[in-house]
């Protein structure tokens, strides 16, 4: 089963974006999926008349849309933005806040995934910044994919390896269950890491939690109800201890991490993702797109 049915696409226009387009395309189910194509410009400030030379400040009003402008915008996406597979694809154009106008329309066609980078090169820049990747990711319903902005573009084809943090909660139940059919969508290897911190004492001491191998059972039992014939490799896990963020980046560094897959607590707001907000740590940080998974029902039930 697709784990996204409705996908949408946020682009600023910047160099990568077409990596970005393709990473959509990439989890998109050929005849299946429905892609919207979306940017959001800048609305049209006019100054309030009459402005006289020595004012202090100035009064500015949102004008009417330039005629034309939102069209011609669309004509562009469809221009850059083509499927290399039959997908239900459709182009739109807003005015307004970049977080806003995503989260709004993002309800409004009920997408169960949001694909947006987290930086843009052009002068507007501004649109999908760091801190409105972060700001749709606390507002959004659905679950988000964040890719960073890298100096050399990755290819889709290249997503060798996944990795699914996991601190084995129920929160992180529908994150596994889309690893899963993305390995086995795109011919990846599996990799689930589980992070224990280290307990501090009340001198400052830093020691071993629980006996680890109560870890790495958990881990073994996970690794066996999700490992199956329908995967190109057996599903792997890494066990690690230390601060949870720096040992995902650490560990998907480590092992060429085409894509991470985490999971988060709750219908909105980021909540408690593996202890905190290592997602927001990891997700400018990650050399790979980060994909952020909320609760997703329709996912089909699987080990």
């Amino acid at each position: 089963m697709q784990p996204f049915r409705t996908i949408l696409f946020a682009t600023d226009f910047s160099e990568g974006s077409d990596e970005a387009f393709r990473l959509a395309c990439s989890v998109s189910a050929e005849n299946k999926t429905r892609l919207i194509v979306f940017h959001v410009v800048e609305p049209n400030w006019v100054a309030k008349e009459p402005v006289h030379f020595t004012q202090l400040s100035v009064e500015f009003y949102r004008g009417l849309p330039e005629e034309g402008r939102l069209e011609a915008i669309q004509q562009k996406m469809r221009e850059i933005y083509t499927p290399n597979h039959p997908l239900d694809i459709e182009y739109d154009a807003r005015e307004g806040d970049p977080s806003v106008e995503i989260l709004h329309v993002a309800e409004e066609v009920r997408s169960d995934l949001i694909v947006m980078r987290t930086h843009g090169r052009t002068g507007l820049h501004w649109l999908l910044g760091g801190s409105v990747a972060i700001a749709v990711l606390r507002g959004a319903h659905c679950s988000v994919l964040a890719i960073h902005s890298t100096e050399h573009p990755r290819k889709t084809e290249e997503i060798g390896v996944i990795l699914h943090p996991t601190d084995f909660s129920k929160g992180s139940e529908s994150a596994r269950r889309v690893a899963r059919l993305l390995a086995r969508d795109l011919g990846a290897r599996l990799v689930v890491l589980h992070v224990a911190p280290f307990d501090i004492l009340a001198d400052g001491t830093m020691v071993a939690p629980l006996d680890p191998r109560v870890f790495r059972d958990t881990l073994e039992e996970m690794r066996q109800r999700l490992d199956g014939p329908d995967l190109k490799y057996p599903v792997e896990t890494r066990f690690t201890q230390g601060d949870a963020a720096a040992e995902v980046l650490r560990v998907a560094e480590e092992l060429g991490c085409g894509l991470l897959v985490m999971g988060t607590h709750g219908r909105t707001g980021l909540g408690r993702v593996l202890m905190g907000s290592v997602v927001e740590f990891v997700m400018p940080r990650a050399a790979c797109p980060v994909l952020v998974v909320k609760s997703l029902p329709q996912v089909a039930a699987m080990p």
